[in-house]
């Protein structure tokens, strides 16, 4: 049975860092389970199925920032949800 938990981790990247970590968290969902880990913390996720998804992005005074947020309920039937899709480019 899921506990419930928190998990929050803030740092400076480079930039393969940070590809190293999404391709992590793209396998974690492909395997249908993510587990985030730091010095102190860890929480073991089991996305499921259906899963909510938001990107926000600005600019401005010469700052960007982009903000992804997931979620899902944890249960086994989710309800079903509105399909979009998104792309990304480089």
């Amino acid at each position: 049975m899921p506990t419930d938990g928190k998990f929050e981790f803030d740092s400076v990247q480079d930039e393969k860092s940070i590809q190293a970590f999404l391709a992590a968290l793209t396998e974690g969902f492909g395997k249908g389970r993510v587990v985030l880990r730091s010095e102190a913390d860890e929480i073991v996720l089991s996305p499921s199925s259906l899963v909510s998804f938001s990107v926000k992005a600005k600019r401005k005074d010469g700052e960007s920032k982009m903000t992804i947020k997931i979620g899902w309920k944890d249960a086994k039937n989710p309800a079903a949800g509105a399909e979009r899709s998104i792309r990304v480019e480089s």
